[in-house]
């Protein structure tokens, strides 16, 4: 029975440490099978292959422990059509636990990026990016080693 109970626990575990937060759910959900909406999830494993293959090494050195990467690109005609806003979309975030730590404007285009902390190292950072004719949103799973980050020269 403990076997039982344990390979139970065991798999509801690994079941939700593959979950989404309730804000990309959300957001994704509401534009799912939309025209020109772009959906992509990435492993960590694959992330970190790539940036192996483009010589960023430092980078996958920071990214170790990221374990998932979710991207969705959605027109912002498709906001405007369902009447939602990207503000309301961003208390959502506050909402689902999410604390802001940067935002940036840049000719034009906005962007925020937020980060949900838990205990187990398994922290979700959420970037929004917010351009004149679409709106991308990026959640990560998993823990960005910033120390390391720092350690990469600047890009001239």
């Amino acid at each position: 029975m403990k076997k039982l109970f344990f390979a139970i626990a065991f798999v509801m575990a690994t079941a939700l440490s593959f979950a989404q937060s309730n804000s990309y759910r959300t957001f994704h959900e509401q534009f799912a099978g939309e025209e020109e909406v772009f959906h992509i999830s990435i492993g960590g494993f694959w992330c970190r292959t790539v940036l192996n293959m483009a010589g960023e090494h430092e980078v996958r050195k920071a990214i170790r422990d990221i374990s998932h990467i979710r991207l969705i690109t959605v027109p912002r005609k498709a906001l405007d059509e369902k009447s939602l806003t990207i503000r309301g979309f961003r208390k959502l975030l506050r909402e689902d636990g999410f604390e802001e730590l940067v935002a940036i404007r840049d000719h034009g285009d906005n962007v925020h990026v937020y980060l949900q902390q838990n205990s187990n190292k398994k922290n979700r950072y959420f970037v929004l990016i917010e351009e004149e004719t679409e709106v991308v949103a990026i959640e990560i799973k998993g823990d960005i080693d910033i120390e390391q980050l720092k350690k990469e020269p600047a890009i001239s």
